[in-house]
């Protein structure tokens, strides 16, 4: 293991994260590891960005659903890093059970058989599709395969119409290509970048056999992230200051916070893209001023508390249904490192079982009512899982994310800034900028730590250490 070259006690470098989401807190964590002197500003009232939960009648919920693939590595070492490794559970092998009203559950699931022949039988058997159906799908997998996620004429023509040239059906994408690209670049196939589509299915499923088996969290996102890296953070000297709204960051570089302005050897920006216009000078970043054409794509959640049990696994794809995902999410639930009180419930006499419904690209039903989105889910679900009709909802909540990703949309990729600026000692992390993934939490900790690496080099390099009080201009 390569050591990281760590300041001299009297050369210790200060490096300010703006933002507490995944990208800042690797950032914050990449940089402590180094020796470096951090403090983290976060303007919400807590960690974790776009990963957080809440405690509602003595249960805790997540704002979303977030799970990861064993391609995850550098999310996956994050975890590690914080301590939380056993918080998570990992598939020994990728298996996505996919529920249709009145008909028998399929599979997408793989075999140990070398990539890409690890898919070819669950393709082949994938009984929401025809015959004709599945043969063609597994050229297309193949073709993908030969395509390259790097290449700039790809973000210049959407999935579904590059689909569509190769023969798919409309049943095809929506049956089998829609159900990986919705929840991993929050968009259809007809509005998402044939370039990042390639990402996803090449670097997930079609490269290297295991690296799409998924993992999901066991305790609340909020324990999980932010809790978890507050504590190492805190522990390795590091400072972190909640509620507070950093106003400007400049040359220096230095960063503004109530007014007053404060020089530092380097500065890690981890905010949303449509943050950062407001915080830094105009052409900080490439195309700064057209960053809001990487727009946002929203995502539901609606959380049951079932009386009962309803559903026989840990996650399910729908299809041919309003649903998209359906997680039982009952054991974070009864996690009370989040609860503002315990649960009122003595003693639970039947088993309760608490399911998510997740809805990624969720344009059309953002704005509708609280009631009318549980009622449309709470019908849906008992299409898919019988036992629904029988339980009573001992409670439901929806939690809406406006702009819970940038919109992958093509186009997007020149738009997306690398982690240097134009100010020397300022660089930019998010799952937004230019990782080459989508808007995932590998990417968010991949900007989080390249960016914090940038920021390290930056300040071994004498002449580029302020250390001064005053913000020098």
């Amino acid at each position: 293991m390569n050591t990281p070259n760590t300041p001299n006690a009297s050369n210790i470098a200060n490096i300010a994260i703006v933002g507490g989401g995944l990208a800042g807190l690797a950032a914050a964590l990449t940089a402590t590891d180094a020796g470096a002197q951090v403090t983290l500003y976060e303007r919400a009232p807590r960690l974790g960005g776009a990963t957080w939960s809440f405690a509602r009648n003595g249960r805790c919920y997540d704002n979303g659903q977030h799970v990861f693939m064993r391609c995850c590595t550098e999310y996956m070492a994050f975890l590690d890093r914080v301590g939380v490794a056993d918080h998570v559970t990992q598939q020994a092998r990728l298996t996505v059970p996919v529920v249709r009203p009145n008909k028998p559950r399929a599979h997408i699931t793989r075999t140990s058989a070398p990539a890409p022949l690890h898919l070819g039988w669950t393709l082949l058997r994938y009984s929401p599709l025809s015959l004709t159906q599945r043969i063609k799908a597994v050229r297309t997998a193949l073709a993908l395969r030969r395509l390259n996620p790097q290449d700039p004429s790809l973000d210049q023509l959407s999935f579904g119409d590059w689909l569509g040239a190769r023969g798919e059906s409309a049943r095809a994408i929506a049956a089998l290509w829609d159900l990986i690209c919705l929840p991993t670049i929050n968009l259809r196939a007809n509005e998402a970048s044939l370039a990042l589509a390639v990402k996803v299915f090449r670097t997930g499923l079609l490269d290297s056999k295991d690296a799409g088996d998924l993992g999901w969290a066991q305790v609340p996102l909020s324990v999980l992230h932010g809790a978890a890296a507050s504590q190492k953070i805190s522990q390795a000297g590091g400072s972190i200051a909640l509620s507070t709204h950093v106003e400007a960051v400049g040359e220096g570089p230095c960063i503004t916070v109530g007014g007053q302005s404060t020089a530092t050897d380097a500065v890690v920006i981890a905010v949303p893209h449509d943050a950062l216009d407001g915080l830094v000078p105009p052409n900080t970043v490439p195309h700064q001023n057209q960053l809001s054409e990487l727009g946002a794509s929203p995502i539901i959640n609606v959380h049951f508390v079932f009386d009962r049990q309803v559903m026989d696994v840990p996650f399910a794809a729908a299809l041919d249904s309003p649903v998209q995902f359906v997680f039982d999410r009952t054991e974070p639930a009864t996690c009370q490192e989040l609860a503002s009180a315990p649960t009122t419930e003595p003693t639970q006499v039947v088993p309760t079982q608490v399911v998510a419904v997740s809805q990624s690209a969720a344009f059309a039903e953002i704005g509708d009512r609280h009631s009318d989105i549980i009622e449309r889910y709470r019908l849906a679900l008992a299409d898919l899982f019988p036992q629904v009709a029988q339980a009573e909802v001992l409670d439901a909540v929806v939690t809406r994310e406006h702009t819970a990703t940038f919109a992958g949309r093509v186009g997007t990729a020149s738009l997306r800034p690398g982690p240097k600026t134009a100010i020397a000692g300022v660089f930019v992390a998010g799952a937004w900028t230019n990782t080459g993934w989508p808007a995932t939490m590998e990417g968010a900790v991949r900007s989080g730590n390249l960016a914090a690496q940038l920021a390290l080099e930056h300040c071994r390099a004498p002449a580029n250490v302020v250390y001064a009080k005053g913000c020098g201009v």
